[in-house]
């Protein structure tokens, strides 16, 4: 998991768009590598006493954005590259 942490100091309203663009500020400058392993929901909500669903909002405004992607039963990740959406047919053999 990764070290950088958001700045609570830095949390204005509405606070889930307010922790997105620091995530994205992070992806951005290079703090967030690609791949790299967010905490949990749960985790950053109790570390900046924030509700979960707070945390929630900004990770999903993240994947929005298309900066990480979330894997049920695994956890969120940095992602900087694009992936390909796959077709939706299968190509002739």
């Amino acid at each position: 998991m990764t070290l950088w942490r958001p700045d609570p100091a830095l949390i204005r309203r509405p606070a889930y768009q307010s922790l997105a663009d620091q995530f994205a500020r992070a992806i951005h400058d290079g703090r967030l590598a690609n791949g790299a392993r967010l905490p949990t929901h749960r985790r950053l909500a109790d570390e900046l006493k924030l509700s979960v669903q707070t945390v929630s909002r900004a990770y999903e405004e993240l994947i929005r954005r298309g900066l990480i992607s979330g894997e049920i039963g695994r956890g969120s990740f940095v992602q900087t590259q694009r992936r390909e959406p796959e077709p939706p047919y299968l190509p002739e053999r």
